[in-house]
C-alpha cells in the first residue's frame, strides 16, 4: 500500500472515529443529561478506547463543544427540504412553522438543544467552548432569513429579527411541553402566532432552491 493510500485510509479511521464519538455524545445528552454523562459512557456507546479520543479532544467539554456543532448543522442542511414543500404550499409561513417544530423542537432535537443550554447555566468552562458555535449558528440563519424572506412593509422590522422572535416563541412552547403536553394547546398557539406574521413576511420567490449556507467545520 502507498503512503498516500496508508494516510487516508488514516484520515478515514479517524473521520469515522470522530462521527462515532460525536453520535454517542449526542445520544448520551438526550438519554442522561450533560451532568449525567460520563467520558466512559460515550466511549462505550461509541466503540473507542480511552487512549484513543485523546487525539482528538482533550476532554468532555471539549467533545460536547464538537458534539454540538455537529448537531446544529442539522437545521441548516435540512432547509433544502422545504424548496418543494413551499412550492406546492398555499400557506408557506403555516408550512415553515410546522416544518420546524416537527423537526427541531420536538423529540431528540428539543432534548438535546435543552441539555445543551441547561448545562451551560452551571458549567462556565463548556458555556465559554459552546458559545462561538451557538453564535455561528445563528448567523447562519440570519443569512438564511435574509435569502429567501422578506419583508411586506418598507419600514419593517429586519427580517431576521421576525423570523428569529418565531424560533425564540416555538423554543418557549417546546421546552413547556417537557413537562405539559398539550400538542393541541401548542398548535393553536402557532396558527394564532402565524396570523400575526403574515402580514409582516413573505417568502421569497424560488425560496431555498439555492444551496443553504454552510455552518462552520465540525471541530476536531
Amino acid at each position: 500500500m502507498s503512503g498516500t493510500s496508508t494516510k487516508r485510509t488514516q484520515e478515514e479511521k479517524s473521520r469515522d472515529m470522530r462521527r462515532r464519538l460525536i453520535a454517542a455524545t449526542l445520544a448520551c445528552l438526550q438519554q442522561r443529561g450533560y451532568h449525567g454523562t460520563s467520558i466512559s459512557q460515550i466511549l462505550d456507546r461509541a466503540g473507542v478506547s480511552r487512549g484513543a479520543w485523546r487525539h482528538h479532544y482533550s476532554s468532555k467539554r471539549d467533545l460536547v463543544a464538537a458534539a454540538a456543532e455537529s448537531f446544529l448543522t442539522g437545521p441548516i442542511d435540512k432547509v433544502s427540504e422545504l424548496a418543494p414543500l413551499l412550492s406546492d404550499s398555499d400557506a408557506p409561513l403555516r408550512t415553515l412553522v410546522e416544518f420546524v417544530w416537527e423537526n427541531f423542537y420536538q423529540g431528540d432535537y428539543r432534548d438535546i438543544w435543552l441539555e445543551i443550554n441547561v448545562a451551560c447555566r452551571t458549567d462556565r468552562d463548556l458555556k465559554d467552548h459552546v458559545e462561538p458555535v451557538i453564535r455561528d449558528f445563528f448567523d447562519a440563519l440570519d443569512r438564511l432569513w435574509r435569502d429567501n424572506f422578506q419583508p411586506k412593509q418598507v419600514d419593517a422590522v429586519p427580517i431576521e429579527a421576525l423570523m428569529n422572535l418565531t424560533l425564540y416563541a416555538m423554543r418557549g412552547m417546546a421546552i413547556q411541553s417537557v413537562s405539559i403536553d398539550e400538542p393541541e394547546y401548542y398548535r393553536d398557539l402557532r396558527e394564532m402566532w402565524i396570523e400575526i406574521l403574515s402580514p409582516l413576511v413573505a417568502v421569497r420567490e424560488g425560496a431555498f432552491e439555492e444551496a443553504a449556507p454552510q455552518p462552520p467545520p465540525v471541530c476536531e
